[in-house]
């Protein structure tokens, strides 16, 4: 309707039109759904899965997850080049303008739990170069729907990293305008609208590590 809107507007800027009747219209007030974020015992066991079967697939989790990049477009033009895991003690990941979709640059802190599984990652054999993902598109839904499976996701819900992310950042670390410039979202309302109740989970989310004879 929106799209409508604009249409007949231009029109009557122009004069082929006097009047608007998509005004004349009532609209029923949409219903803002909760996001729906993966529980901590699915995280885990999606990582632990992609970590003993598909070793390729960790690093795609882990920067979703921990770091809520979007996973279609972003998480798949991103390159190993764009992570810093020594940046003076704090590492980071860059999000260039033309990787990101709003095409504004962004640098997102890496916890110490996504340091921990990219580390394991390369300790197990992964190479930290050229593409993140490095799957083709098809290729990337076959291993994620084997994994979500594996982990006992029947039907995965839209953006369920990137709000679990969300959710657990906002609820571990109480700062909303930090999250939106982490996020890349645009709206401040908009984000303490979708995560503001956080989740009481939040901590064992942070905590949630490689295992232990990947840590060594």
């Amino acid at each position: 309707m929106s799209f409508l809107r604009s249409v007949f507007n231009y029109g009557i800027k122009r004069g082929y039109l006097t009047d608007n009747p998509i005004v004349r219209l009532d609209f029923a007030d949409r219903l803002r759904r909760e996001v729906v974020t993966i529980p901590n015992e699915q995280v885990a066991a999606m990582l632990n899965h992609a970590f003993e079967n598909d070793l390729d697939l960790l690093p795609f989790l882990v920067f979703g997850f921990f770091a809520g990049i979007r996973p279609n477009g972003e998480l798949q033009k991103l390159e190993w080049q764009d992570v810093d895991l020594t940046e003076r003690g704090k590492p980071v990941l860059v999000i260039r303008p033309e990787v990101s979709k709003t095409k504004r640059r962004r640098f997102i802190d890496l916890s110490p739990n996504a340091i921990e599984w990219i580390e394991a990652f390369r300790r197990q054999g992964g190479k930290l170069e050229g593409r993140i993902s490095p799957f083709t598109p098809s290729t990337l839904r076959k291993y994620r729907l084997k994994n979500w499976t594996a982990a006992g996701i029947k039907v995965w819900p839209q953006q369920g990293m990137r709000h679990t992310f969300c959710s657990n950042w906002l609820a571990m670390h109480k700062n909303i305008n930090k999250l939106v410039l982490q996020s890349g979202h645009t709206s401040v309302d908009t984000m303490w609208g979708h995560y503001h109740r956080g989740t009481a989970e939040a901590k064992k989310f942070w905590a949630i590590m490689p295992p232990s004879n990947a840590m060594s």
